[in-house]
């Protein structure tokens, strides 16, 4: 005998297809790639010179052997 919940899956596979099958296509058109980021600011990260020490402290950790 065939299982309820299987019955179901199935059922709503077969709506689900059709909800998809009558679904209008979208008649928005999406910019293209150049639109859609040329008024996006760029980002900018300020590094420090390779000469120049780090503004944070770096916490270093040293590791005593146990006895």
């Amino acid at each position: 005998m065939v299982d309820i919940r299987t019955v179901l899956l199935g059922l709503a596979f077969v709506v689900a297809s059709f909800a998809v099958a009558l679904a209008e296509p979208a008649t928005e058109e999406r910019p293209n790639f150049a639109e859609r980021f040329a008024d996006a600011r760029p980002i900018r990260v300020v590094l420090p010179a390779p000469w120049e020490p780090s503004s944070k402290p770096v916490l270093t950790v040293v590791r005593t052997p146990e006895k």
